[in-house]
């Protein structure tokens, strides 16, 4: 049986990092909020003009690497591992989460009370753009930060044919792949992960409890809030276990359809008509839009719209991509650099303005026909009550509300599922490409992710705060993700040099074996080499 070399000072260090942040939460919440926040503040309000241009950077980076010659070049060669279908639902699941659950049913009162643009809050004006800026926030640049990380990591692992799948090696052509900056790069990368599966618990606990307590009667008690995260533990702990095509494929497949049916139902039952309009012209809307609002900084009339939403989301995408990144590149084999960016970036826009256009749209028509006040219900109730209550004045309402709780619960499942295994994957240094990391480090880590927030649970700790620590932690991913990005293209002419688009279809149709390497590319190696050096090396 081969022995996984596994990298365990960085997986030390990392959970010594949380552990002591943990602590000082537990032990001085308010001081830990207030300078936590004060970070975030900072990020978000003075670097707020550095993610802008990074996130420009990427949609351009996308379009580029789609349509340029290299985009029909496979990632690994084969047929895919998954059908598109599965494929998409796999990514989807794994990225939205819960999330999408809760902001695309209460996201749009907070821009309609508080607008960008000046506008007057809670005007009719407001009401129109706000559902566009959700349309915008989940749309494009969001995927696309997701689209530009898996290239160069998908590249190395399938294509160079180059152990271990991390962030580390999407960065290899930068760093060299000296040990000292990928245990850096890793305890970034972990540390980002730990602390967004944190928030993922926090923010769906809380709603799955309050969910069944209104459905089914359950208690909503924080004993209740402990026994389902044991819950989720299990059932993602089981479909790790199983692995990707039993566990994960099955789960993603499952709540796709389900969650097809539960939109459905708010389609025909909540103002079919309207939704579709308002979906049609918020979408006009960001389309239109779309060039002032990427560019907006806010440098003269500062309304802090563009700094608490539009650069706390890029700063958030960016911390929590590498999750991603790892995990679309492992199920990506045999999709062409093309597909894995369009098809990322256009699924993820039409799947958030189905979700958003169906859950934002119903809850807006009921605010404007005076049928549910969400505005003045959520002054009063916590969200996840709000969120109950807006689902049951649906017929059959507590029927739908069980439902939406099992999509729920399994959205929860599949993200933190393809946690564990991009925890697992970057942890091991020597993983191949036909090969999946070992189950007992996806127990280790499984065990891991559920321990530190059911503390965190029992000691209070405010795990708000750390929401604040993923944004400060977009400053050194970002850089990653520059690292990543200079790797992809200083590889991909090192491999393909001078060769046209035609040379290029044409080499990909060969069975020959891609470009292994014996040993890393140092950053210069990489300018000068050509694909008839790195051919010839290994003949």
């Amino acid at each position: 049986m081969k022995k996984f070399k596994i990298d365990k000072w960085a997986i030390i260090i990392t959970l010594i990092i949380v552990l002591a942040l943990s602590i000082y939460i537990v032990l001085l919440p308010e001081q830990a909020t207030a300078t936590l926040n004060n970070l975030r503040v900072f990020t978000t309000s003075k670097m707020g003009f550095y993610f802008v241009l990074i996130t420009i950077g990427i949609f351009a980076v996308n379009i580029s690497l789609a349509f340029s010659k290299y985009g029909n070049i496979k990632l690994g060669k084969g047929d895919p591992n998954y059908k598109t279908f599965s494929w998409i639902a796999m990514i989807f699941c794994a990225t939205m989460g819960t999330s999408i659950l809760y902001w695309a049913t209460l996201e749009w009162v907070y821009y309609y009370t508080g607008p960008p643009m000046g506008l007057d809050p809670q005007s009719m004006a407001a009401a129109e753009v706000a559902v566009s800026y959700s349309f915008f926030h989940w749309g494009i640049p969001a995927w696309g930060i997701y689209a530009i990380g898996t290239i160069p990591i998908a590249y190395r692992y399938y294509i160079r044919q180059k152990d271990g799948l991390s962030l580390a090696g999407g960065c290899e052509g930068v760093t060299g792949g000296k040990p000292v900056w990928n245990k850096i790069i890793n305890i970034v990368f972990i540390f980002g992960i730990v602390s967004g599966i944190i928030i993922s618990f926090g923010t769906g606990i809380p709603m799955l409890v309050n969910n069944l307590h209104n459905s089914v009667g359950t208690p909503d008690t924080f004993i209740m809030q402990v026994i389902m995260v044991v819950v989720v533990t299990f059932i993602f702990t089981l479909s790790s276990y199983a692995g990707l095509d039993k566990g994960m494929k099955f789960c993603s497949d499952s709540t796709t359809y389900l969650f097809f049916i539960l939109l459905a139902f708010v389609f025909i039952f909540g103002n079919p008509l309207f939704q579709i309009e308002n979906t049609i012209k918020s979408l006009g809307l960001m389309i239109n839009n779309f060039v002032p609002m990427i560019f907006e900084t806010e440098p003269i009339v500062k309304t802090g719209f563009t700094a608490d939403w539009t650069v706390f989301y890029w700063a958030w995408w960016i911390t929590l991509a590498p999750w991603m990144w790892i995990f679309i590149a492992k199920i990506s084999k045999g999709r062409t650099i093309k597909q894995v960016v369009l098809t990322i970036s256009l699924a993820g826009l039409i799947s958030t303005v189905l979700f958003f256009g169906i859950l934002s749209n119903y809850g807006l028509n009921l605010q404007l026909t005076g049928q549910f006040d969400f505005v003045s219900i959520l002054q009063n109730q916590s969200p996840e009550q709000v969120i109950s209550s807006a689902i049951m004045a649906l017929p059959l309402g507590k029927i739908v509300l069980f439902v939406w709780f099992i999509v729920g619960l399994m959205l929860l499942v599949t993200t933190l599922d393809s946690a564990v295994f991009t925890l697992a994957a970057a942890s091991v240094t020597n993983l191949k490409t036909d090969e999946i990391p070992p189950k007992s480090l996806k127990l280790f880590w499984a065990v891991i992710i559920a321990a530190i927030p059911l503390c965190l649970m029992f000691a209070k700790a405010p795990l708000d705060s750390l929401k604040s620590t993923i944004i400060i932690t977009a400053i050194p991913v970002s850089i990653t993700l520059i690292f990543c990005i200079i790797s992809i293209f200083k590889w991909l002419k090192q491999d393909y040099g001078d060769m046209t688009r035609d040379e290029i279809t044409r080499k990909e149709k060969e069975t020959v074996p891609d470009f292994p390497e014996k040993e890393p590319l140092s950053p210069s190696s990489c300018e000068k080499a050509s694909v008839i050096d790195a051919l010839n090396e290994h003949e």
